[in-house]
């Protein structure tokens, strides 16, 4: 590869591979910024992991998907995913209470079974083709 780093979280071809991306932005631009979109990524373990604990400069509190903070939105209350501390806390210990392996295991078939009467049993499993 030789050029500016490019990432563009939309291209699915880049899902395909994306470590040799990934690579380059810790390497050549572990503060990265996306003009097309309008973003900055953080690429570094320790430059990420600095950033969780800055919450009042990196807030989940808008959300985590580009749109919806772009969008400026409201976000409802009780989103837990959008919160920060100590909302997302207490909100995530109450749910991991209910979601335990083994109460996920106990619903395995009924959610097999409720996605094969969704999508149908072909005995095989089929890639699924998002279009946009």
């Amino acid at each position: 590869m030789t050029g500016a780093v490019y990432w563009d979280p939309y291209r699915s071809d880049f899902w395909m591979n994306p470590y040799p991306v990934f690579r380059r932005l810790r390497e050549e631009a572990p503060l990265y910024y996306n003009e097309q979109y309008d973003f900055y990524a953080v690429s570094r373990f320790n430059d990420v992991a600095s950033a969780f604990s800055d919450r009042k400069t990196f807030s989940s509190s808008r959300g985590d998907v580009l749109e919806y903070i772009k969008a400026d939105m409201d976000i409802p209350s009780g989103m837990f995913i959008w919160e920060d501390p100590p909302f997302h806390t207490m909100h995530r210990s109450v749910l991991t209470r209910v979601f335990t392996p083994r109460r996920m295991n106990e619903l395995e078939e009924r959610i097999r079974a409720y996605c094969c009467s969704v999508f149908g049993s072909t005995g095989r499993i089929r890639p699924l083709r998002l279009h946009h």
